[in-house]
C-alpha cells in the first residue's frame, strides 16, 4: 500500500513526531510512507528529527506551503498565494505516486485531498491534532476523521458536521520502551547534567512556551522550595523567558534547563513528569514516561481523563492553577513511597491502551475504508 502524509510542514513537534512514528511502524509492515510538506523549516531540532526519519525510510516530497507565522491581512494574502502556487505541485505528485491512501495531518492541506477526490473519486482521512482549528475555504470535509481524543471526536461532530459513523476515535500510541530501573545508569545520568541524587526530580518535556504552560509550572514550584525537589525542563524555545521566570522566582537551585534530546534519559532521571499545557491535543510525552514508569501530572486539558485515573496513575489539575499543582507536587514530596505504585499502574494503563501497534491496527482498518 502507497500512503501519502500530507502536513504544512514539520517542526519539532508532538504533532511531526507522530506521523514519523507511524510512518515508521507502516514501513516496518511492508508499506510505502511519503510526506508532502514543505519540510523541517531550517530548525536545528526539526532537522534533527527529519534525518532521523529518513533514516528510517519514510520519503519526503518539498512542496511550496508558506511559513508565515504573523497573521494580519497581508501575511493572509501571502499565505492564499502560496497554497494557491502549490497546487498543481502537488496534484502532479498525486498523479505521479497514485497513492492508494491520502492522509492528511493539516487540516489546511485538506481542499489538495479534495480537489483529487473531485478528479478521481479518491476518498481521504484527516487526523485533527488539536481542538479549536479554525474553518475556512482551504479546510475540507473528509470521507473519514480521526480524532485522538474523546472531546475531540465531539467537537468534531458538532462543529464540523461529521457523522458519528465518520470519526474514528483513535488514541495516540507509542512504542513499548525498556522499563528496568537501572540505579547505576541513573546516578551515572544524574551525575552528567548535574542533577541531585538526594531529591524528588520532577520532569517537563515540551516547547518552551506559552501554550505548554511554562509558567504555570514555574509559578507551582516557587511555593514549593521548602520541599524535597527539583525539576528538570527539557526543551527548546522562549528560552529567555524562561530564565527571566527562573531569576525572578530565584528557583536557580532547584531548576535544570537542558535543551531538546531525546528523552529517553530524562525519563529515566525524574521521578514524575508533569504537563501543564493551556492546550493539547493527546500529547505522546505522557505515555513516553508511563512506558518507563512514571506517573503524570497532567492539566485537565484534551485527553487528560483518558490518560490519567486520578490518584491512580497519576493526578490532573485544573489548567492555569497553580495553587492546585503545588498541592500535588506537596504530596508526592510528602508521600514519595506512592511513587512506585503509581508507576507500576501509568504502565499497565500504557500498554493496555496506549501501545502504537495498537494505534496502527486501528489506523489500517479505516485505511481500507477509503479503498
Amino acid at each position: 500500500m502507497k500512503i501519502i502524509f500530507l502536513a504544512r510542514y514539520l517542526p519539532a513537534e508532538g504533532s511531526t513526531t507522530h506521523m514519523y512514528s507511524v510512518a515508521k511502524n507502516l514501513i516496518e509492515r511492508g508499506e510505502e510512507v511519503y510526506i508532502l510538506s514543505r519540510g523541517h523549516a531550517d530548525d536545528p531540532s526539526a532537522i534533527n528529527l527529519f534525518e532521523k526519519a529518513r533514516l528510517d525510510g519514510i520519503r519526503f516530497v518539498e512542496l511550496p506551503f508558506p511559513l508565515y507565522t504573523k497573521v494580519n491581512f497581508i501575511s493572509k494574502i501571502k499565505q492564499l498565494c502560496s497554497y494557491i502556487y502549490a497546487t498543481p505541485f502537488a496534484l502532479y505528485q498525486f498523479y505521479k505516486l497514485k497513492p492508494d491512501v491520502i492522509h492528511s495531518h493539516y487540516a489546511v492541506t485538506t481542499y489538495l485531498a479534495a480537489i483529487h477526490r473531485f478528479f478521481t473519486g479518491k476518498k481521504f482521512i484527516i487526523t485533527h491534532h488539536i481542538m479549536g482549528i479554525p474553518k475556512h475555504f482551504l479546510n475540507r470535509k473528509a470521507d473519514y476523521a480521526i480524532a485522538i481524543s474523546r472531546e475531540l471526536k465531539t467537537f468534531l461532530i458538532s462543529s464540523y458536521n461529521y457523522e458519528e459513523s465518520q470519526v474514528e476515535l483513535i488514541f495516540n500510541g507509542v512504542e513499548k520502551r525498556e522499563n528496568e530501573i537501572n540505579q547505576t545508569k541513573i546516578i551515572s545520568l544524574k551525575k552528567e547534567f548535574s542533577i541531585p541524587s538526594d531529591k524528588i526530580i520532577f520532569g517537563f518535556v515540551g516547547s518552551l512556551s506559552y501554550r505548554k504552560g511554562v509558567d504555570v509550572l514555574l509559578k507551582a514550584f516557587s511555593t514549593c522550595t521548602q520541599f524535597n525537589v527539583h525539576l528538570i525542563i527539557l526543551g527548546d524555545g522562549e528560552i529567555d523567558w524562561v530564565k527571566e521566570m527562573i531569576n525572578e522566582y530565584q528557583l536557580n537551585d532547584i531548576v535544570s534547563l537542558i535543551p531538546f534530546r531525546d528523552p529517553k534519559d530524562i525519563y529515566r532521571m525524574i521521578d514524575t513528569l508533569i504537563l501543564p499545557s493551556r492546550r493539547e491535543g493527546f500529547p505522546l510525552v505522557p505515555l513516553e514516561a508511563m512506558m518507563m514508569k512514571k506517573p503524570v501530572i497532567r492539566s485537565n486539558t484534551e485527553g487528560a481523563h483518558d490518560q490519567i485515573i486520578d490518584g491512580n496513575n497519576g493526578y490532573v489539575f485544573e489548567s492555569e492553577n497553580h495553587l492546585e499543582l503545588a498541592k500535588i507536587i506537596e504530596k508526592i514530596s510528602n508521600t514519595p513511597q506512592s511513587l512506585e505504585r503509581l508507576g507500576e499502574n501509568a504502565y499497565q494503563h500504557a500498554m493496555h491502551n496506549f501501545t502504537e501497534d495498537a494505534m496502527i491496527d486501528k489506523m489500517m482498518a479505516l485505511y481500507q475504508k477509503t479503498q
